[in-house]
Protein backbone atom coordinates (compact mmCIF):
# COMPACT_ATOMS: atom_id res chain seq x y z
CA UNK A 1 0.00 0.00 0.00
CA UNK A 2 2.37 2.28 -0.46
CA UNK A 3 1.95 6.07 -0.10
CA UNK A 4 -0.50 5.45 2.45
CA UNK A 5 1.40 6.44 5.37
CA UNK A 6 2.64 9.49 3.66
CA UNK A 7 -1.02 10.83 4.40
CA UNK A 8 -0.94 10.85 8.25
CA UNK A 9 0.46 13.63 9.27
CA UNK A 10 1.26 15.30 12.73
CA UNK A 11 1.34 18.79 12.47
CA UNK A 12 2.74 21.16 15.30
CA UNK A 13 0.13 24.19 15.51
CA UNK A 14 3.52 26.53 15.19
CA UNK A 15 5.84 24.72 13.20
CA UNK A 16 3.54 22.92 10.96
CA UNK A 17 6.07 20.46 9.85
CA UNK A 18 4.80 17.11 8.52
CA UNK A 19 5.54 13.86 9.88
CA UNK A 20 6.91 10.96 7.97
CA UNK A 21 6.61 7.61 8.54
CA UNK A 22 9.50 5.61 9.63
CA UNK A 23 10.10 1.43 10.70
CA UNK A 24 6.99 0.23 8.90
CA UNK A 25 5.47 -2.89 10.12
CA UNK A 26 2.06 -3.95 8.43
CA UNK A 27 2.41 -7.64 8.52
CA UNK A 28 1.03 -9.41 11.36
CA UNK A 29 3.44 -12.42 12.98
CA UNK A 30 2.13 -15.57 12.40
CA UNK A 31 2.34 -16.51 15.90
CA UNK A 32 -0.62 -13.82 16.57
CA UNK A 33 -4.19 -15.00 16.56
CA UNK A 34 -5.32 -11.36 15.82
CA UNK A 35 -4.28 -8.65 13.04
CA UNK A 36 -1.55 -6.69 14.80
CA UNK A 37 0.34 -3.72 12.93
CA UNK A 38 3.20 -1.46 14.56
CA UNK A 39 4.04 2.05 13.14
CA UNK A 40 6.71 4.56 14.68
CA UNK A 41 6.98 7.96 14.06
CA UNK A 42 9.54 10.85 14.79
CA UNK A 43 8.27 12.94 17.85
CA UNK A 44 9.96 15.82 16.73
CA UNK A 45 7.12 17.80 15.78
CA UNK A 46 5.41 17.28 18.76
CA UNK A 47 4.81 20.36 20.81
CA UNK A 48 7.47 20.81 23.43
CA UNK A 49 7.18 17.99 26.12
CA UNK A 50 8.59 20.39 28.53
CA UNK A 51 5.66 22.40 29.03
CA UNK A 52 4.39 19.17 30.42
CA UNK A 53 4.09 19.27 34.24
CA UNK A 54 1.83 17.70 37.02
CA UNK A 55 0.63 21.38 37.94
CA UNK A 56 -0.24 22.29 33.99
CA UNK A 57 -1.91 18.63 34.04
CA UNK A 58 -3.49 19.30 37.43
CA UNK A 59 -4.90 22.45 35.81
CA UNK A 60 -6.28 20.39 32.87
CA UNK A 61 -7.92 17.64 34.03
CA UNK A 62 -9.18 17.01 37.68
CA UNK A 63 -6.95 14.74 38.50
CA UNK A 64 -4.02 14.38 40.82
CA UNK A 65 -0.71 13.60 38.80
CA UNK A 66 2.79 11.92 40.81
CA UNK A 67 5.59 14.40 40.80
CA UNK A 68 7.86 12.36 38.35
CA UNK A 69 5.32 12.17 35.70
CA UNK A 70 6.94 11.81 32.27
CA UNK A 71 5.51 11.71 28.54
CA UNK A 72 6.35 8.06 28.27
CA UNK A 73 4.04 7.05 30.83
CA UNK A 74 1.01 8.07 28.74
CA UNK A 75 -1.33 5.66 26.58
CA UNK A 76 -3.37 7.40 24.20
CA UNK A 77 -6.47 4.96 23.20
CA UNK A 78 -8.90 5.14 20.83
CA UNK A 79 -11.23 2.20 19.53
CA UNK A 80 -13.40 1.21 16.32
CA UNK A 81 -16.40 -0.47 17.17
CA UNK A 82 -19.49 -1.99 15.63
CA UNK A 83 -21.56 0.20 16.37
CA UNK A 84 -21.40 4.35 17.05
CA UNK A 85 -24.01 4.16 20.16
CA UNK A 86 -22.54 2.07 22.36
CA UNK A 87 -25.11 -0.72 23.83
CA UNK A 88 -24.63 -4.32 24.68
CA UNK A 89 -24.08 -5.57 20.96
CA UNK A 90 -21.59 -2.89 20.30
CA UNK A 91 -17.87 -4.31 19.72
CA UNK A 92 -14.44 -2.93 19.96
CA UNK A 93 -13.19 -4.77 16.61
CA UNK A 94 -10.18 -2.64 16.25
CA UNK A 95 -8.25 -1.14 19.16
CA UNK A 96 -5.10 1.43 18.83
CA UNK A 97 -2.63 2.02 21.45
CA UNK A 98 0.18 4.79 21.12
CA UNK A 99 2.96 5.76 23.32
CA UNK A 100 6.25 7.06 23.19
CA UNK A 101 9.44 5.13 22.89
CA UNK A 102 12.85 6.71 22.78
CA UNK A 103 12.59 9.38 19.77
CA UNK A 104 9.66 7.82 18.64
CA UNK A 105 5.67 7.94 18.54
CA UNK A 106 4.05 4.10 18.40
CA UNK A 107 1.02 2.89 17.03
CA UNK A 108 0.32 -0.54 18.17
CA UNK A 109 -3.25 -1.63 16.05
CA UNK A 110 -5.14 -4.46 16.79
CA UNK A 111 -7.90 -6.13 14.76
CA UNK A 112 -9.88 -8.83 15.06
CA UNK A 113 -10.27 -10.44 11.59
CA UNK A 114 -13.77 -12.15 12.98
CA UNK A 115 -15.79 -12.53 16.30
CA UNK A 116 -13.54 -15.71 17.78
CA UNK A 117 -10.12 -13.23 18.24
CA UNK A 118 -11.83 -10.78 20.37
CA UNK A 119 -10.69 -12.37 23.21
CA UNK A 120 -7.32 -12.34 22.25
CA UNK A 121 -7.31 -8.83 21.08
CA UNK A 122 -8.91 -7.95 24.43
CA UNK A 123 -6.21 -9.96 26.34
CA UNK A 124 -3.69 -7.67 24.00
CA UNK A 125 -5.30 -4.05 24.95
CA UNK A 126 -4.72 -5.26 28.48
CA UNK A 127 -1.17 -5.83 28.61
CA UNK A 128 -0.86 -2.35 27.72
CA UNK A 129 -3.63 -0.81 29.64
CA UNK A 130 -1.48 -2.49 32.77
CA UNK A 131 2.13 -0.99 31.66
CA UNK A 132 0.98 2.51 31.32
CA UNK A 133 0.06 4.51 34.68
CA UNK A 134 -1.55 7.00 32.46
CA UNK A 135 -4.49 6.71 30.23
CA UNK A 136 -5.22 9.45 27.64
CA UNK A 137 -8.70 8.87 25.14
CA UNK A 138 -10.75 10.98 23.34
CA UNK A 139 -14.73 10.77 24.72
CA UNK A 140 -12.95 7.34 26.35
CA UNK A 141 -14.70 8.25 29.95
CA UNK A 142 -18.37 8.08 28.21
CA UNK A 143 -17.64 5.46 25.32
CA UNK A 144 -14.29 3.20 25.10
CA UNK A 145 -13.97 2.80 28.66
CA UNK A 146 -17.26 1.82 29.44
CA UNK A 147 -17.36 -0.74 25.92
CA UNK A 148 -13.87 -2.31 26.92
CA UNK A 149 -15.21 -3.61 30.31
CA UNK A 150 -18.01 -4.50 28.89
CA UNK A 151 -15.95 -6.82 26.26
CA UNK A 152 -13.89 -8.18 29.03
CA UNK A 153 -16.90 -9.07 30.93
CA UNK A 154 -18.54 -10.90 28.72
CA UNK A 155 -15.11 -12.67 27.47
CA UNK A 156 -15.20 -14.42 31.34
CA UNK A 157 -12.37 -12.58 32.13
CA UNK A 158 -11.23 -10.48 35.03
CA UNK A 159 -13.03 -7.03 35.75
CA UNK A 160 -10.36 -4.44 34.08
CA UNK A 161 -10.27 -1.38 36.01
CA UNK A 162 -8.10 1.13 33.77
CA UNK A 163 -5.85 3.97 35.18
CA UNK A 164 -7.41 6.27 38.16
CA UNK A 165 -5.40 8.64 36.01
CA UNK A 166 -7.79 8.92 32.74
CA UNK A 167 -7.21 12.18 31.22
CA UNK A 168 -10.38 12.66 29.39
CA UNK A 169 -8.95 15.32 25.90
CA UNK A 170 -12.41 15.67 25.09
CA UNK A 171 -13.77 17.41 27.97
CA UNK A 172 -10.79 19.37 28.52
CA UNK A 173 -10.75 20.66 24.57
CA UNK A 174 -14.51 21.74 24.68
CA UNK A 175 -13.25 24.20 27.70
CA UNK A 176 -10.95 25.52 25.81
CA UNK A 177 -12.48 25.75 21.96
CA UNK A 178 -16.10 25.49 22.43
CA UNK A 179 -17.35 28.71 22.02
CA UNK A 180 -15.22 28.90 19.20
CA UNK A 181 -15.78 26.34 17.58
CA UNK A 182 -19.31 24.65 18.65
CA UNK A 183 -19.30 21.22 18.00
CA UNK A 184 -15.26 19.65 19.32
CA UNK A 185 -15.13 16.88 17.25
CA UNK A 186 -11.38 15.61 16.58
CA UNK A 187 -11.23 15.94 13.17
CA UNK A 188 -12.84 19.74 13.46
CA UNK A 189 -9.93 20.06 16.31
CA UNK A 190 -7.45 18.73 14.34
CA UNK A 191 -8.52 21.27 11.13
CA UNK A 192 -9.01 24.56 13.72
CA UNK A 193 -6.28 24.30 16.16
CA UNK A 194 -3.74 21.50 14.81
CA UNK A 195 -4.01 22.33 10.94
CA UNK A 196 -4.10 19.02 9.71
CA UNK A 197 -6.44 18.16 6.86
CA UNK A 198 -7.18 14.63 6.30
CA UNK A 199 -7.07 13.23 2.55
CA UNK A 200 -9.59 10.66 1.60
CA UNK A 201 -10.43 9.67 4.68
CA UNK A 202 -12.78 7.16 5.70
CA UNK A 203 -15.73 8.99 7.94
CA UNK A 204 -16.41 7.45 11.19
CA UNK A 205 -20.26 6.25 10.40
CA UNK A 206 -19.24 3.95 7.57
CA UNK A 207 -16.47 2.33 9.90
CA UNK A 208 -18.95 -0.48 11.04
CA UNK A 209 -21.15 -0.99 7.98
CA UNK A 210 -17.39 -1.07 6.02
CA UNK A 211 -16.40 -3.89 8.92
CA UNK A 212 -19.64 -5.63 8.61
CA UNK A 213 -19.05 -5.79 4.83
CA UNK A 214 -15.50 -7.34 5.40
CA UNK A 215 -16.80 -10.21 7.61
CA UNK A 216 -19.17 -10.92 5.07
CA UNK A 217 -16.55 -11.05 1.73
CA UNK A 218 -13.17 -11.27 3.31
CA UNK A 219 -11.61 -8.17 1.03
CA UNK A 220 -9.32 -6.68 3.58
CA UNK A 221 -8.16 -3.32 1.66
CA UNK A 222 -11.25 -1.49 2.93
CA UNK A 223 -9.90 -2.25 5.68
CA UNK A 224 -6.64 -0.50 5.65
CA UNK A 225 -9.08 2.55 5.38
CA UNK A 226 -10.16 2.13 8.68
CA UNK A 227 -6.76 1.65 9.88
CA UNK A 228 -5.53 4.54 8.04
CA UNK A 229 -8.56 6.73 10.02
CA UNK A 230 -7.09 5.01 13.37
CA UNK A 231 -3.82 5.70 13.05
CA UNK A 232 -4.61 9.71 12.47
CA UNK A 233 -6.95 9.69 15.36
CA UNK A 234 -4.47 8.11 17.91
CA UNK A 235 -1.97 10.24 16.75
CA UNK A 236 -4.44 13.75 16.67
CA UNK A 237 -5.58 12.70 19.86
CA UNK A 238 -1.16 12.74 21.31
CA UNK A 239 -0.95 15.88 19.64
CA UNK A 240 -3.52 17.38 21.12
CA UNK A 241 -2.76 16.12 24.26
CA UNK A 242 0.80 17.67 24.34
CA UNK A 243 -0.92 20.89 22.48
CA UNK A 244 -3.17 21.60 25.39
CA UNK A 245 -0.50 21.21 27.76
CA UNK A 246 1.67 23.85 25.70
CA UNK A 247 -1.54 25.94 25.81
CA UNK A 248 -2.14 26.29 29.81
CA UNK A 249 1.50 26.80 29.91
CA UNK A 250 2.00 29.51 27.61
CA UNK A 251 -1.50 30.90 27.36
CA UNK A 252 0.11 33.66 24.98
CA UNK A 253 0.47 31.77 22.37
CA UNK A 254 -2.99 32.10 21.19
CA UNK A 255 -4.15 32.81 18.18
CA UNK A 256 -8.01 33.84 19.14
CA UNK A 257 -8.68 35.92 21.99
CA UNK A 258 -12.05 33.67 22.15
CA UNK A 259 -9.62 30.86 23.11
CA UNK A 260 -7.68 32.77 25.28
CA UNK A 261 -11.35 33.83 27.46
CA UNK A 262 -12.00 30.28 27.37
CA UNK A 263 -8.89 29.31 29.13
CA UNK A 264 -9.36 32.10 31.14
CA UNK A 265 -12.60 30.84 32.82
CA UNK A 266 -11.45 27.29 32.66
CA UNK A 267 -8.36 28.75 35.12
CA UNK A 268 -10.41 30.32 37.39
CA UNK A 269 -13.34 27.78 37.78
CA UNK A 270 -10.01 25.46 39.23
CA UNK A 271 -8.97 28.38 41.41
CA UNK A 272 -5.57 29.63 39.22
CA UNK A 273 -6.85 33.25 39.89
CA UNK A 274 -3.49 34.93 38.86
CA UNK A 275 -3.06 32.93 35.63
CA UNK A 276 -6.87 33.45 34.68
CA UNK A 277 -6.34 37.63 35.27
CA UNK A 278 -3.54 37.00 32.99
CA UNK A 279 -5.52 35.19 30.20
CA UNK A 280 -8.53 37.84 30.88
CA UNK A 281 -6.01 40.85 30.16
CA UNK A 282 -4.50 39.43 26.85
CA UNK A 283 -7.99 38.30 25.62
CA UNK A 284 -8.94 42.23 26.23
CA UNK A 285 -6.77 43.20 23.44
CA UNK A 286 -8.89 41.53 21.45
CA UNK A 287 -13.16 41.28 20.39
CA UNK A 288 -13.60 39.72 23.71
CA UNK A 289 -12.93 43.34 25.53
CA UNK A 290 -16.02 43.68 26.81
CA UNK A 291 -16.52 40.07 28.17
CA UNK A 292 -12.82 39.84 29.45
CA UNK A 293 -12.90 43.24 30.90
CA UNK A 294 -16.52 42.25 32.71
CA UNK A 295 -14.85 38.82 34.20
CA UNK A 296 -12.12 40.55 35.57
CA UNK A 297 -14.21 43.60 37.03
CA UNK A 298 -16.37 40.39 38.84
CA UNK A 299 -13.27 39.12 39.49
CA UNK A 300 -11.83 42.04 41.64
CA UNK A 301 -14.84 42.12 43.38
CA UNK A 302 -15.08 38.94 44.51
CA UNK A 303 -11.86 39.56 45.62
CA UNK A 304 -12.77 42.31 47.59
CA UNK A 305 -11.23 45.15 45.54
CA UNK A 306 -13.82 47.65 44.97
CA UNK A 307 -12.35 50.15 43.92
CA UNK A 308 -10.18 48.07 41.01
CA UNK A 309 -14.04 46.65 39.56
CA UNK A 310 -15.30 50.06 39.33
CA UNK A 311 -12.67 50.93 37.34
CA UNK A 312 -13.20 48.29 35.11
CA UNK A 313 -17.02 49.07 35.10
CA UNK A 314 -16.74 52.31 34.34
CA UNK A 315 -13.93 52.13 31.52
CA UNK A 316 -16.17 49.84 30.14
CA UNK A 317 -19.17 52.20 29.90
CA UNK A 318 -16.71 55.03 28.48
CA UNK A 319 -15.68 52.54 25.25
CA UNK A 320 -19.00 51.39 25.09
CA UNK A 321 -18.64 47.64 25.93
CA UNK A 322 -21.20 45.85 27.20
CA UNK A 323 -22.87 49.17 28.90
CA UNK A 324 -25.95 47.02 29.83
CA UNK A 325 -23.70 44.82 31.83
CA UNK A 326 -21.14 47.53 32.95
CA UNK A 327 -24.36 49.24 34.74
CA UNK A 328 -25.79 46.53 36.42
CA UNK A 329 -22.40 45.46 37.91
CA UNK A 330 -21.85 48.94 39.29
CA UNK A 331 -25.49 49.05 40.83
CA UNK A 332 -24.38 46.16 42.78
CA UNK A 333 -21.36 47.62 44.04
CA UNK A 334 -23.23 50.14 45.06
CA UNK A 335 -25.51 48.67 46.70
CA UNK A 336 -23.86 46.03 48.26
CA UNK A 337 -20.46 46.65 48.58
CA UNK A 338 -20.75 50.81 49.21
CA UNK A 339 -24.26 50.83 50.75
CA UNK A 340 -25.30 53.55 48.19
CA UNK A 341 -28.71 52.76 46.76
CA UNK A 342 -28.86 56.28 45.44
CA UNK A 343 -25.94 55.54 43.14
CA UNK A 344 -27.30 52.07 42.49
CA UNK A 345 -30.69 53.41 41.15
CA UNK A 346 -28.97 55.84 39.16
CA UNK A 347 -26.63 52.70 37.23
CA UNK A 348 -30.01 50.72 37.28
CA UNK A 349 -32.29 53.21 35.89
CA UNK A 350 -29.53 53.91 33.07
CA UNK A 351 -29.17 50.31 32.36
CA UNK A 352 -33.19 50.35 31.84
CA UNK A 353 -32.66 53.16 29.52
CA UNK A 354 -29.98 51.25 27.55
CA UNK A 355 -31.87 48.40 27.39
CA UNK A 356 -35.59 50.05 26.30
CA UNK A 357 -34.49 51.08 22.91
CA UNK A 358 -35.80 49.65 20.19
CA UNK A 359 -34.73 46.37 18.54
CA UNK A 360 -36.25 44.61 15.45
CA UNK A 361 -35.95 41.10 17.75
CA UNK A 362 -35.66 40.82 21.66
CA UNK A 363 -34.22 37.43 22.90
CA UNK A 364 -35.16 36.31 25.71
CA UNK A 365 -32.15 36.94 28.03
CA UNK A 366 -32.89 40.59 27.16
CA UNK A 367 -36.26 40.42 28.40
CA UNK A 368 -35.17 38.30 31.49
CA UNK A 369 -32.64 41.15 32.40
CA UNK A 370 -35.02 43.89 31.73
CA UNK A 371 -37.39 42.09 34.52
CA UNK A 372 -34.64 41.72 36.51
CA UNK A 373 -33.69 45.34 36.44
CA UNK A 374 -37.07 46.49 37.02
CA UNK A 375 -37.44 44.52 40.35
CA UNK A 376 -34.13 45.90 41.29
CA UNK A 377 -34.85 49.48 40.84
CA UNK A 378 -38.17 49.25 42.26
CA UNK A 379 -36.58 47.25 45.22
CA UNK A 380 -34.26 50.10 45.68
CA UNK A 381 -36.95 52.80 45.76
CA UNK A 382 -38.43 50.76 48.10
CA UNK A 383 -35.36 51.11 50.39
CA UNK A 384 -34.66 54.46 49.60
CA UNK A 385 -37.70 55.87 50.77
CA UNK A 386 -37.89 53.84 53.87
CA UNK A 387 -34.17 54.70 55.00
CA UNK A 388 -35.99 58.49 53.77
CA UNK A 389 -38.77 57.55 56.59
CA UNK A 390 -36.30 56.48 59.01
Amino acid sequence: MPGLMDKLRMIDSATKTQVKQTDRQPVPSETQSCYHRSDRFPISSFCDFRHMSPQILGEIYPLQFPKNIKPSDMLFLDTETTGLSGGAGTIAFEVGLGYISGDHFVVEQFLMRDYPEESVLLKEIEKFMQRFPVLVTFNGRTFDIPLLQNRFLMNRMKDIHPSELHADVLHAARRVWKLRLGKCTLQRLEQAVLGVSREDDLPGELVPQTYFKYLKNGDFSPIEKILEHNRQDVVSLAQLFFFLCKLYDRPDIANEPIDLFAIAKAMEKHGQVCKAKKCYRLAAHGQQRASAFSALAAQEKRGGRTDAAIKLYAAMLTRGDDPVSACEGLAKIYEHQLSDPEQALVYTRQALLLLSEPSITESETVQSNRNALQYRYARLRRKIASDAKA
